[in-house]
C-alpha cells in the first residue's frame, strides 16, 4: 500500500470525488455486465487490466479501447439491457462513508464528479444517496474529464473557488481535470494507476486509500480497526 506524501494543515472548503474505483468499488459488476454485452455482440471478454486502463473514460471511449470500435446504437442498448446488472454490484469502499461523514462534520462540502451518464442513479445504487452536496455526471458538462468542465461545474454548484477545493481520484483523467481547473488533485491508488503515475499526471498529493485523504486535508485520520 502506498504511503501518503507530506501532509499539510490546509483544509479545503470543498472536496470533489471521482466515482468508479475512488469512492465505489465497481470493478466486478462492470466486468460482469460488460462481458454479458460482449458475448451477445460476439466480442472478446474484458478483464481487470482492460477495465483499469479505461476506468474513468466515457463509455464509448472505453469500448473503443476494449474492442476497437463502438457502434452508435451500443450505449443505449447496453443501458437498456445490462445497466441494472451493473448497478446491482456497486459497493462503496470501506472508508468512503466515514471519510464523507468526517468531512461533513468539518464543514467541507462534497461532490461526485464523474464521466458517467446518469450519475445520480449510480450514486443511489451504491447506497450513497444524500451524502453529496452535488453530483456532476457526463450530461452536466460540455466536455468530460480530463477537461476542466465537470470540475468547474461542481465548484459552481458548491459555491467554492478553485483555490478552495481538492479533486480526489484514481486516474490521470481526474488529475488532469484538477490541474486544468486550478484545483489541487489528490491521487488515490485504488484503481489502475500507481502513486507515481498519479503524481506524473499532476497530483498535488498521493495516497494508497481513500481514508488517508483526511490527513492530507488536515483532518483527524480514521481508526483502521473501525473499518
Amino acid at each position: 500500500m502506498a504511503e501518503c506524501s507530506d501532509y499539510g494543515p490546509w483544509t479545503p472548503r470543498a472536496a470533489l470525488f471521482d466515482f468508479d474505483m475512488t469512492t465505489v468499488d465497481s470493478e466486478e459488476s462492470v466486468i460482469v455486465s460488460m462481458n454479458m454485452f460482449a458475448r451477445e455482440m460476439g466480442l472478446r471478454d474484458i478483464g481487470h487490466k482492460d477495465l483499469m486502463e479505461a476506468t474513468g473514460l466515457p463509455l464509448e471511449e472505453g469500448w473503443v479501447k476494449y474492442w476497437g470500435r463502438c457502434e452508435a446504437w451500443w450505449p443505449d442498448y447496453y443501458r437498456g439491457r445490462y445497466k441494472e446488472q451493473e448497478l446491482s454490484g456497486f459497493k462503496p469502499f470501506a472508508d468512503t462513508v466515514p471519510v464523507l461523514e468526517r468531512m461533513r462534520e468539518a464543514g467541507i462540502r462534497t461532490a461526485i464528479v464523474t464521466n458517467r451518464w446518469l450519475a445520480p442513479i449510480a450514486v443511489e445504487a451504491a447506497g450513497l444517496g444524500g451524502r453529496f452536496d452535488a453530483v456532476v455526471g457526463a450530461e452536466e458538462a460540455e466536455r468530460p474529464k480530463p477537461f476542466p468542465d465537470p470540475v468547474l461545474k461542481a465548484l459552481e454548484l458548491l459555491g467554492a473557488g478553485a483555490g478552495e477545493a481538492v479533486m480526489v481520484g484514481d486516474s490521470y483523467l481526474d488529475m488532469g481535470a484538477a490541474v486544468a481547473a486550478g484545483v489541487k488533485g489528490i491521487g488515490v491508488a485504488t484503481g489502475g494507476s500507481t502513486p507515481a503515475e498519479l503524481a506524473a499526471a499532476g497530483a498535488w498529493k498521493t495516497c494508497g486509500r481513500l481514508g488517508e485523504v483526511l490527513e492530507i486535508v488536515g483532518l483527524e485520520p480514521l481508526n483502521p480497526s473501525a473499518l
